[in-house]
């Protein structure tokens, strides 16, 4: 579910952003296309009032030039709103400014020169005028696409809060569900510990060593639950990142412990072959004891729960450059391909839409914290019908 309003939360987002730069570029377009109106209606008024003064500057009787430029000014400004600023210039036959007129300030660079007008004295002089653009007579014409701009902002802001706090909400929910689960495994396991140890001393007899293993299973699986769950729920509050301690231990041994579990765990249920393929010279690894077999219970848990009624699984560990590699192999139905992303997320789950084997969505999203939290990394292989491959990479594996 937060997986899929993800998802609807990233394509909103795509389709807002780009109606948002369409209209971005369409309000761009209709500046240009405004202004050059503006500059042609600007052009047609100069066209009507400057002749005059073109024919008294081509004579040499002026004297005083920036009193005729003064008055040219205001002819213009009697025929355009009070916003445009013009600067009259006289210029050389070079277009270089002789003479330069404004009743504001505002620099030549600022605003658009419009036509030059030639004076056809012997000198080859022009008179140029220049003027701005108001962004008044933009935002007069165009008010409805900026409002269309400004609209649409909001409503992707708006829409980006909304699935930010549904998805807040969604999580909430989940998490709280789970802790309630959690929660209510306590009496439960406490009271499967408190029989487990009444079997043991009751009812079964000293030499049956294979009822007594029995008995430990349960105790020591039951005890493992009790601390997972107190770890999920520190996880689940925020109240804690995985903060590993490593030591050192033989994982060799521990992995073949980790398969008794799994045909004890199994016995009379599923046809298990659990292989062992250990090809590093040292079973010692320095790594975290509980999490690290931990997250190893976890991918085989996965691999004996989806793979059938006769399980073959195989586990390889081996080094490659300095690293050290943990394989597991099962003959599951596989993972597809477009899924393979996202299995690692908290709460998604591949499987879904099966209706035999439910979860939380947790467990492989514990498992890659546990790998991160090692400075590690793990990966996923998978085709449909022929099983997965989850290998896990560890740099630092030795104690220095």
């Amino acid at each position: 579910m937060k997986h899929d309003l993800r998802i609807i939360g990233y394509i909103t987002f795509t389709i807002f952003i780009l109606l948002w730069i369409n209209q971005l570029f369409s309000g761009i377009k209709l500046y240009e296309t405004v202004k050059t109106r503006w500059q042609i209606h600007m052009d047609s008024i100069i066209a009507s009032i400057i002749p005059p003064y073109v024919e008294i500057l081509q004579t040499d009787s002026v004297q005083e030039q920036t009193h005729l430029l003064s008055s040219l000014d205001s002819a213009l400004h009697s025929k355009t709103p009070d916003a445009v600023h013009f600067t009259i210039a006289r210029l050389d036959s070079t277009h270089q400014a002789i003479v330069k007129f404004q009743n504001y300030k505002t620099r030549t660079s600022d605003i658009t020169r419009g036509k030059i007008y030639p004076i056809n004295n012997p000198s080859h002089e022009s008179l140029a005028i220049y003027y701005n653009f108001p962004i008044s007579f933009f935002l007069e014409r165009s008010w409805q696409d900026i409002l269309t701009i400004v609209a649409l902002t909001l409503l992707l802001v708006l829409g980006l809060q909304y699935l930010s706090h549904a998805q807040q909400h969604l999580s909430r929910l989940q998490e709280e569900m789970i802790k309630q689960v959690v929660h209510d495994w306590k009496t439960p396991l406490a009271s499967i510990v408190t029989l487990s140890e009444l079997v043991e001393k009751k009812s079964i007899p000293e030499d049956d060593e294979k009822g007594r293993a029995k008995i430990r299973l349960i105790q020591e699986e039951a005890s493992r639950l009790k601390t997972s769950s107190q770890q999920l729920l520190k996880t689940l509050s925020g109240l804690a990142h995985l903060n590993i301690n490593r030591d050192e231990f033989n994982l060799k041994n521990e992995l073949l412990s980790l398969f008794e579990k799994q045909y004890l765990a199994n016995h009379g249920q599923k046809n298990i072959q659990l292989n062992l393929r250990y090809l590093v010279e040292s079973e010692i690894i320095y790594a975290s004891h509980f999490y690290l077999l931990g997250a190893l219970q976890n991918l085989l848990d996965n691999a004996v729960k989806y793979s059938g009624d006769m399980p073959q699984i195989t586990v390889i560990c081996y080094q490659k450059r300095g690293t050290f590699v943990i394989e597991i192999r099962d003959n599951g139905p596989g993972i597809p391909k477009k899924q393979q992303k996202y299995i690692f997320n908290k709460y998604y789950q591949a499987n879904k839409n099966s209706t035999s084997k439910k979860g939380y969505g947790l467990g492989l999203n514990y498992v890659y914290n546990v790998i991160k939290a090692h400075k590690g990394k793990i990966t996923v292989d998978s085709l449909l019908g022929k099983g997965c491959t989850f290998t896990i990479y560890l740099r630092k594996w030795k104690k220095k």
